[in-house]
């Protein structure tokens, strides 16, 4: 009975072991897969239809970096700015509140008023109401 259990534990082991290592991608490699790309590659040469030469500098080099962004010191400060906005914000203005519907997202100051000389009731149907729904 011992003998029996010994040989089934070692199978099942193995079919474990097995199933374990079968998904590992460092025993999957296939290079041919990659090898089987054809890749185009096309020189073309596009046509402006003027030489750009005549508009660059003469010893003008694309590859060539004109700005040493290296070279450009920053004055560190441990000095904080505080900035007063509250005369900018409306009153009950919230950063951080979460809004509610729609007409939570855009902040419409009362006092701004928008108006066109432009009168669209000329180029709508009698009785147009756009905020009839249809469906």
């Amino acid at each position: 009975m011992n003998n029996k259990s010994l040989k089934i534990s070692m199978i099942l082991g193995l079919i474990f072991a097995n199933g374990v290592f079968a998904a590992d991608p460092l025993t999957e490699k296939d290079e041919t897969v990659i090898h089987s790309i054809n890749y185009i590659d096309e020189d073309t040469d596009f046509d402006l239809g003027f030489d750009t030469a005549d508009y660059l500098p003469e010893d003008f080099d694309a590859n060539d970096i004109y700005v040493n962004l290296g070279a450009i010191e920053f004055i560190e400060s441990d000095a904080k700015v505080i900035l007063n906005t509250k005369k900018y914000l409306p009153e009950d203005f919230n950063a951080y509140a979460f809004p509610t519907d729609v007409e939570g997202f855009n902040y419409i100051d009362a006092n701004d008023e928008i108006s066109f000389d432009f009168d669209t009731k000329k180029h709508l149907p009698n009785g147009f109401d756009p905020y009839i729904r249809n469906n």
